[in-house]
């Protein structure tokens, strides 16, 4: 995403499972391209983990994300008089309070060779924003490099990444279709194999038998064993009755363990019931559609950057910019010219922005594939 709000790159990613590969792959791309200013990663907190933030660091990939499972209770204990910072997006004040979070990853040792790298000891910026409206308090993490943002810059990019509820794309995700999936060329795909559901089912038995277990060994160490006059153990003491479900307990429990032990830990999905087959997705159809997307999203950014003299406001553009597509209109084409007549908006101040639109987009000086001149204008009915 650019500075100005155009997608510069857009991949669908649903269904991949792979994020963090494509962030790291990206990055490779950015230094590929030997550029003078390095793209910021802006993700969300599916890239959380110190091992993967090391990574981008170590690639010198600066990144920007949510921070996953912070200290809520810490967030809203911090006095409002250190939120030194003050932005608003969309209409929504924000305060910010920024701290250092030092980070120290420890790698896991090779199961091949058994040598371990050495520690990585980093630091993040957390930036702690707090909605003014809501009151609600959230945590970013960011890792710049030499790029020096600024607070402000850090939230705008956070807030303004696709998907956020503050944005802009969420206002028009709701007006057009952006999750829809046109034909795409489906087949079967060569891996058809899923974790073992029985292993899953056997574990939640097993966890269960051993929680019930533990509360026997338990209630039995505290029962003290009842005797006969003749000093033999009573048959229907407590004592005994905790022992001998013990015993079956753990018998129990010994089954579970080797059921499982027996199973496979991955199944093919060909032989399991209430399943259906995986599919591979033409790439070449998905990219294609990947890059109408990204134009169609830029075609709507731009518009809406051209209506900024207009409204202020993101959202009072966006819904100005729905409200000029849904007017009726007329065609007419002569020899030179096709035009396209749209009724006038009611309020003045937005039939004077809807004017000074079609203006702009008649002086790009357009072409339809047969040769003729595309005019856009606002008036009345011609009919």
């Amino acid at each position: 995403m650019t500075n100005g709000g155009a997608s510069s790159l857009f991949e669908i990613q649903e269904g991949k499972g792979n994020l963090r590969a494509q962030i790291l792959k990206l990055g490779e791309y950015a230094r590929e391209q030997s550029l003078g200013t390095p793209p910021v990663q802006v993700f969300d907190r599916e890239g959380d983990g110190l091992g993967f933030f090391s990574e981008l660091i170590r690639q010198r990939t600066p990144f920007i994300t949510w921070e996953k499972n912070a200290n809520q209770a810490r967030l809203m204990a911090l006095p409002a008089t250190d939120f030194t910072h003050h932005v608003q997006i969309n209409g929504t004040d924000y305060r910010l309070l920024e701290e250092t979070r030092p980070c120290l990853y420890s790698p896991d040792s090779d199961p091949d060779t058994g040598t371990v790298d050495p520690p990585h000891a980093f630091d993040l910026r957390r930036l702690v924003l707090w909605n003014l409206r809501t009151h609600h308090r959230i945590s970013v993490l960011c890792w710049e490099g030499d790029l020096q943002l600024s607070p402000e810059e850090v939230l705008t990019a956070m807030l303004s990444r696709w998907g956020a509820s503050e944005n802009t794309f969420k206002h028009l995700q709701a007006r057009h279709p952006y999750h829809y999936h046109p034909g795409f060329g489906l087949a079967d795909s060569e891996k058809q194999d899923i974790a073992n559901p029985r292993i899953k089912a056997l574990a939640q038995q097993i966890a269960t038998t051993q929680g019930h277990l533990a509360k026997l060994y338990k209630q039995y160490a505290k029962t003290q064993p009842s005797f006969n006059r003749d000093g033999s153990e009573r048959h229907n003491s407590r004592h005994r009755r905790l022992a001998e479900a013990i015993t079956v307990s753990e018998t129990q429990l010994k089954q579970l363990q080797a059921d499982k032990a027996q199973l496979p830990e991955r199944v093919d999905v060909a032989g399991l019931s209430d399943y259906r087959s995986f599919k591979a997705i033409d790439n070449e159809g998905k990219n294609l559609f990947d890059f109408v997307t990204t134009s169609v999203w830029n075609a709507r950014r731009q518009l809406l950057d051209w209506l900024a003299d207009s409204y202020a406001k993101d959202s009072d553009r966006v819904d100005l910019l729905y409200a000029i597509f849904n007017c009726q209109g007329w065609i007419r084409s002569d020899e030179q010219w096709v035009v396209v007549r749209l009724e006038p908006l009611q309020q003045p101040a937005r039939r004077s922005a809807q004017e000074q639109l079609c203006r702009k987009l008649t002086g790009l000086g357009a072409r339809i594939p047969g040769g003729k001149w595309l005019r856009i204008e606002v008036g009345a009915s011609p009919l």
